[in-house]
């Protein structure tokens, strides 16, 4: 039999430190059991069972590596068109994380280890992709200082699928020998950061199986989760879809892709629109592209800009880096204002839109941030300019009855139960 005194500690014990129902634990309880002293066992199955009082200042804040970006034992999905600035992008995160210099939001606050698995690029073309990077933070490849580990493939370089005996017998689906030999250099090298490049190579799978892929992303779930690092797949959106901002139906293949990543993000190039938006020529356009967020779980990811310029290199070779931008805050046209104003006297879907710049799904600036309004400075402007043009902010109620803030039209639009000011008075 098993020894349940061993296992669960002693039974009159634990029950002295529970109140009954509707009964406040004294001080002394109250400390106790926010110490985090006594922990539930787990069961057979893997669960783990907590019912314990807690002390929120002793719960440990969430392990970002780059907060809105990259979080510890946490998949990472970054995705965009083939030839689209997907690996461009990972090598500037990753120069970003061994010099502990900020690129653009996106900031490690310190130097981090970082392990690159790229299958398309050799080692020299990594080389020149590192160097005008470097260039572009002001920096020398002596500045990595040992922090990145770049890893290429001269044969194939799957990760993950059917694994067969010598004599020809299945063994079923699991990690293949550049997994293995992968997993011996990140257990030498211990990185924060593993990033691979794309996802498409890493596997045999049929990538529109949901089944089948979330086996796969389970993988490299499970390899961030062992290795106490954030895992970066690069994949590809689906064709066609080069203009799909931040949305997560875009990302190729099954849906358990973006499912098993705990943040999404995609990289495109600027539209027309926000070309126009900015004061950029058709022809300048491509040399913009924006990352937005497409899944985030656990914080809010600003709008990313960056600029493709070219470095020259010791060797006389041009190389492309990327470069954060900065949206003009001015360049909104007079027809994306006409259609922020008309939608101002539609709403949103949950009442009139709130004047505070915030997270809040009635906040004025989901609505600024979907037509190109990125900066804070920008989305202010065109908050003051909705109220110089006769838009006002007033209190309405919800149908709870409690007092919010929205904007409101000089015809009195969007319905709703607007506070008159006798009222407020």
């Amino acid at each position: 039999m098993r020894d349940v005194v061993a296992e669960y500690g002693e039974v009159e014990s634990y029950h002295a430190d529970i109140p009954f129902p509707g009964e406040e634990p004294d001080s002394g309880k109250r400390e106790r059991l926010g110490s985090g002293a006594r922990q539930e066992p787990k069961d057979d199955a893997g669960l783990v069972f907590d019912e314990d009082d807690w002390l929120e200042a002793d719960i440990p804040q969430r392990p970002w590596i780059a907060k809105g970006y990259l979080l510890r034992r946490s998949v990472t999905i970054l995705a965009g068109v083939p030839g689209g600035g997907k690996s461009s992008l990972a090598v500037s995160w990753a120069t970003s994380l061994a010099t502990g210099a900020a690129f653009g939001e996106f900031d490690p606050i310190k130097p981090r280890r970082v392990l690159t698995y790229n299958t398309e690029d050799d080692r020299d073309e990594q080389r020149r992709r590192f160097s005008a990077s470097l260039r572009q933070f002001g920096r020398i490849p002596a500045d990595l200082n040992g922090q990145v580990v770049r890893v290429g493939i001269e044969r194939i370089g799957t990760l993950f699928g059917d694994r067969f005996t010598e004599d020809g017998s299945s063994l079923g689906f699991g990690p293949l020998p550049a997994m293995k030999s992968l997993k011996k250099r990140i257990e030498q090298f211990k990185p924060d950061v593993i990033i691979l490049d794309p996802l498409v190579e890493l596997h045999d799978r049929d990538e529109n199986d949901n089944t089948e892929l979330r086996r796969v992303v389970a993988e490299f779930r499970t390899l961030a989760i062992e290795h106490d690092a954030a895992v970066v797949l690069l994949h590809h959106t689906k064709k066609g879809s080069g203009s799909a901002v931040g949305d997560a139906d875009s990302i190729r293949g099954a849906g358990a892709i973006v499912g098993a990543g705990r943040i999404a993000l995609t990289i495109t190039k600027m539209s027309e629109d926000d070309a126009k938006n900015y004061g950029i020529s058709e022809q300048s356009r491509r040399h913009y592209l924006r990352l937005d967020e497409a899944k985030a779980n656990y914080s809010e990811t600003p709008v990313d800009w960056f600029e493709k310029n070219v470095h020259q290199l010791d060797n006389g070779e041009g190389v492309m880096a990327l470069a954060p931008w900065e949206t003009p805050v001015d360049a909104v046209s007079v027809e994306t204002r006409a259609l922020i104003e008309n939608e101002v006297a539609l709403g949103s879907s949950v009442g009139p839109w709130s004047p505070k710049l915030s997270a809040d799904p009635r906040s004025i600036r989901n609505l600024l941030l979907r037509h190109g309004v990125t900066t804070a400075k920008g989305q202010k402007g065109v908050v003051k300019g909705l109220q110089d043009c006769g838009i006002t902010i007033q209190n309405f109620r919800h149908e709870s009855r409690r007092e919010a803030q929205g904007f409101r039209t000089a015809d009195g639009r969007p319905a709703a139960k607007w506070v008159s000011e006798a009222e407020t008075e």
